[in-house]
């Protein structure tokens, strides 16, 4: 009887520690950025954070799917092996690739122009 208590409790010990990683999430995923200005070679690679800013705009978004803008885009991002090309004046994303474009908030433009511009000149030359 004290062997199935104490094997009972080692069981117990072993699931909680299991449960308890998963809650954590103690392997997040990686999330990588560079940018880019359009029409020139030299790649910038965003930090973690700022990747994460960024890439919660997109995914939280509401995406025009009627195509993308006319916008002259001035950089190119890439986020997570997705490119998104980006018009600083406006605020607008576009995606080539899945021919949609996301216009972002004022502040949400500001918070972006802020972190490219650390990068890049924003705006066309």
């Amino acid at each position: 009887m004290k062997r199935v208590l104490v094997l009972f409790g080692v069981l117990i010990c072993m699931l909680s520690f299991v449960a308890c990683d998963k809650v954590t999430g103690s392997e997040a995923p990686v999330t990588s950025g560079i940018i880019t200005r359009t029409e020139e070679d030299k790649i910038y690679d965003l930090t973690e954070e700022e990747v994460e800013i960024i890439a919660d705009i997109i995914e939280n978004g509401t995406w025009n799917t009627e195509g993308t803008t006319e916008c002259a885009n001035d950089c190119k991002l890439i986020i997570d092996e997705r490119t998104y090309y980006y018009h600083s004046e406006c605020g607008t994303f576009n995606d080539k690739e899945n021919n949609q474009n996301l216009p972002v908030t004022a502040e949400e433009k500001e918070s972006i122009n802020a972190i490219l511009a650390q990068y890049i000149t924003l705006g066309l030359e």
